[in-house]
């Protein structure tokens, strides 16, 4: 899990890097901003929180062997992904509906 959150790290840094790499400091700036950061604002620490509960439930059910403690932990663990979801999905409909009006208003200041 970590791993997967380190390698979506490593894209979002190439990414910006290189936008800032082929448009210049101030676009590639005004680009990663508008089209990039937004979204995983709330992304990036969504999936680190899945990943610590995932890790917090995997160690909870090697140490206590007892069914109605994993039942709990395992419930606990499924609310929290829920919660997790809606908030991705928040995430997802700022990149679809303001990153790309945001882009657009400022392409002006790209060009």
């Amino acid at each position: 899990m970590y791993l997967i959150l380190a390698f979506r790290g490593f894209c979002i840094g190439y990414t910006i890097s290189s936008a800032v790499a082929i448009l210049g400091v101030a676009s590639g700036t005004i680009f990663s901003v508008t089209s990039i950061l937004f979204q995983n604002l709330l992304f990036i620490p969504c999936i680190l929180a899945l990943a610590v509960s995932g890790v917090k439930l995997y160690k909870s059910i090697v140490k206590d062997k007892r069914k109605e403690n994993i039942k709990l932990e395992i419930t606990r663990h499924t609310i929290f992904c829920i919660f997790i979801l809606l908030i991705i999905e928040f995430s997802a409909v700022i990149e679809v509906y303001i990153s790309t009006n945001l882009l657009q208003m400022c392409i002006k200041y790209i060009s």
